[in-house]
């Protein structure tokens, strides 16, 4: 009896990108014997190489835009920490030009929160197809940095939603401005440890609110001199809270 003969089948070269692969798969389906499972696993890593060649367009147009991008002046003042920083609309004149020679665009929208907070998400997108959603969770604006309450629901969920935008501009694309935004930069510092455990001790144990305001003018210039936005934010946050206990026993 002679040996069984087994036919070999030369192999195609894997191609070089899901555009070569595309075509691979359009040349099989036009043959009637082709087995559907191996199409459907050959269409899968068609759409797999898609998103992998999309994110790395991506990555490629915002590695060029963050190195065109230059500082953007600071035209407003914050009245609350005295300093100085650059308004919404003046890093996306500065910026909007750039992002978009890339194919980026970005857009808004909100989110669940812890309680308390306020989310605000950024959806990036580039013309190639992929996007990336960052966000942040904001104490609610509602009361200045001595704790009183100086503006509406409404009004504090608009000023909320205008600090999150700028702050995840600012992040997304490594904006810098030339001076300290809001004092506190945003640009990614932390404070020391220990000295935010102590601001936060602090604040527990305050019982009036001459002290609360000379705890906040150390705490702002702390968070000025560090940079941290995070614990500036939360410290204030912490703080107003701790402020209002004030106002219900007076």
């Amino acid at each position: 009896m002679k040996d069984a003969q087994v036919a070999t089948v030369e192999q195609p070269a894997l191609p070089s990108n899901a555009t070569s692969l595309l075509q691979a798969i359009t040349q099989a389906a036009s043959n009637p014997q082709v087995d559907i499972d191996k199409m459907e696993r050959l269409f899968q890593m068609h759409q797999k190489m898609l998103a992998s060649e999309a994110e790395a367009a991506f990555n490629a147009a915002m590695a060029r835009a963050q190195a065109k991008i230059e500082p953007v002046a600071n035209n407003a003042k914050n009245a609350q920490t005295n300093s100085r920083y650059a308004k919404l609309a003046a890093i996306n004149r500065d910026i909007t030009p750039i992002i978009t020679a890339e194919g980026l665009s970005i857009s808004f929208d909100a989110g669940e929160a812890p309680a308390g907070l306020q989310r605000v998400v950024a959806i990036v997108s580039h013309s190639a197809g992929h996007s990336r959603q960052y966000h942040l969770d904001l104490p609610m604006d509602d009361a200045g940095a001595k704790g009183t309450v100086n503006k509406t629901k409404v009004h504090a969920t608009g000023s909320t939603n205008s600090y999150g935008r700028r702050y995840l501009v600012c992040m997304i694309f490594n904006v810098t401005t030339e001076d300290d935004d809001d004092g506190n930069k945003g640009g990614g510092k932390v404070m020391d440890e220990e000295t935010r455990a102590n601001f936060e001790e602090a604040i527990e144990i305050l019982e009036d609110r001459a002290t609360a305001d000379k705890l906040w003018a150390q705490i702002a210039t702390a968070c000025d001199k560090s940079g941290d936005l995070q614990a500036y934010l939360a410290l204030k946050a912490k703080l107003t809270e701790k402020a209002k206990g004030f106002r219900k026993a007076a």
